[in-house]
């Protein structure tokens, strides 16, 4: 019983073998390349070799601590471009450096296309040394602003620095300075800058020469308070100038002062008060304007338009250049006209009417250096008031004749620091009565010409003074004397000394006041000495 149990058991298991084998083969006739299987991954493989071995090549690989680094064809490569970063570390680092990584290099099959050239290489060597840092650097006109990893910073810093240059409407915007922004290595160290950080290194100030070309009405004085330099620096920067100050005008900003100092301010040496005006002798103690130095302040010293000029400014180390359209108010200057009057001599002048600038609204195109103007030039103008002429009279009244025998000089040796006639000073006209002629305290002052001493002492305004009289209706003073050497009566000769130069009374410094009176009526004495 037991024995039949078990030939069934074996007889249904033989059954589902036998179906199981049938099934495979029905499977096999049904899909032949089953049958190839084996056969096709085989030719896969080889497939896969060829072409591995077609895009692949022998080569070298050099690995710097379990990481690979670059790969090459032949150790002569990664000899030269060891040599090549081990120089450019040591001169980065400013110290010898050597390559003393666990460095390996063994033979690889690799991609054709991983194989790196020299300077591939080289910069892999470079990359892998752990004392310097790739990054990206600013340097303006050679010198070296900051460094980041992320150009952008460099980007932003350069925008915040344009902004401080842009107007509403700018024309356009340049820079002058060399930009270069490279990426580089530099030693680890080194540290990076925000672009706040650049941006404040950009915007230090530092005195800078420019060429400069003059524009119409520029001065000296006007240059050099444009771009604040000395006149000392001017001179220093450009020597082959020729440079002469004009006289004042009737626009000089000396009609600008404050009418009390116009009050107590007169010409050098004072005009004469009348002889019986207690109030004006009164006035020699008072305050003493140095009007000498205030009218030098003042005298400009021209410069032809077109010039090429050196001139220094302060300037950021980033300069910015912005042309700008504006609109300007320019003072209109007055003309110059002139009408006879009998009343004076031939040669006098007098102000009959003080000029009066007007005004224009310009629109401009302005060129300007650092936020400072530089150049400009007129689009178009429209007056808003008309100047008032400055009418000046000339004398028409025929001069003395000179008595035979009669030729006046020079008292003193010196430059001439104010002329006679009027002129239009601390916003009024003031008549200045003869010529004030510089020299150093002591220098002797001779008699013009031969006669009698009217007058020996203390005169008011006039200081110490010396008057003498021709005896042919000519009479001539020597004004602020520092000590009188003749006495009122005393008769002198042509050249005789008769006092030393001083500055008492109201002067403004050493000098002669020098005046010439015909019949009680003054001349301008440069037309009487030769």
């Amino acid at each position: 019983m037991h024995q039949s149990s078990n030939h069934s058991k074996f007889q249904r298991m033989r059954r589902r073998l036998d179906l199981f084998r049938q099934k495979k083969e029905e499977q096999s006739v049904s899909h032949p390349l089953r049958a190839c299987l084996p056969f096709l991954c085989a030719t896969g493989v080889l497939m896969t070799t060829v072409v591995t071995a077609a895009s692949c090549t022998l080569c070298y690989r050099v690995d710097a601590q379990g990481q690979s680094l670059a790969f090459f064809h032949d150790v002569a490569t990664y000899d030269a471009a060891v040599s090549q970063a081990e120089t450019r570390a040591s001169k980065i680092l400013e110290t010898q450096y050597s390559l003393n990584q666990d460095l390996s290099v063994r033979a690889t099959l690799a991609p054709k296309d991983q194989i790196e050239s020299l300077s591939g290489v080289t910069g892999s060597l470079m990359e892998s040394i752990p004392e310097l840092e790739h990054v990206y650097t600013l340097s303006v006109d050679g010198t070296m602003v900051g460094a980041a990893q992320d150009p952008s910073v460099i980007t932003q810093a350069l925008n915040l620095v344009k902004e401080r240059y842009t107007t509403p409407e700018p024309r356009s915007l340049h820079i002058d300075s060399q930009v270069d922004i490279r990426y580089q290595y530099l030693p680890a160290d080194t540290g990076e800058s925000t672009a706040e950080e650049m941006a404040a290194a950009l915007l230090a100030q530092s005195p800078r020469t420019f060429s400069y070309t003059t524009q119409p009405g520029d001065t000296m004085e006007s240059v050099t308070a444009l771009f604040s330099m000395t006149e000392e620096r001017f001179r220093e920067l450009n020597p082959d100038l020729t440079l002469e100050p004009a006289a004042p005008t009737a626009s000089s900003p000396l009609d600008e002062l404050p009418d009390n100092e116009a009050a107590d301010a007169q010409v050098s040496a004072a005009e004469e008060p009348s002889p019986d005006s207690a109030e004006a002798d009164s006035q020699a103690d008072e305050n003493v304007i140095d009007l000498e130095a205030l009218l030098g302040d003042q005298l400009q010293t021209p410069l032809e338009a077109g010039l090429t000029i050196t001139i220094e400014q302060s300037c950021p180390l980033l300069v910015v250049s912005t042309v700008e359209e504006m609109n300007l108010t320019r003072e209109i200057l007055p003309d110059l006209e002139t009408q006879e009057d009998d009343t004076m001599f031939q040669g006098q002048q007098r102000i009959i009417q003080e000029g009066e600038a007007g005004q224009s609204s310009v629109l401009s195109r302005v060129v300007k250096r650092c936020g400072v103007p530089v150049a400009s030039n007129d689009l178009s103008a429209v007056t808003l008031s008309e100047a008032t002429p400055l009418i000046v009279g000339t004398g028409t009244k025929a001069m003395p004749e000179l008595p035979d025998g009669c030729l006046f000089l020079w008292p003193v040796q010196g430059p001439i620091t104010s002329e006679f006639g009027y002129r239009f000073i601390f916003g009024e006209n003031n008549f200045h009565r003869g010529l004030d002629i510089a020299a150093p305290s002591g220098t002797p002052i001779a008699a013009s010409a031969g006669g009698q001493v009217i007058w020996a002492g203390p005169k008011g305004t006039y200081g110490n003074l010396v008057k003498i009289d021709h005896g042919n209706g000519f009479t001539t003073y020597y004004a602020h004397c520092s000590e009188l050497l003749v006495q009122e009566g005393d008769q002198v000769t042509q050249g005789q000394t008769i006092a030393l130069v001083g500055s008492t009374g109201r002067s403004t410094g050493p000098h002669c006041h020098f005046e010439l009176l015909w019949q009680d009526e003054l001349l301008d004495p440069q037309l009487c000495l030769p």
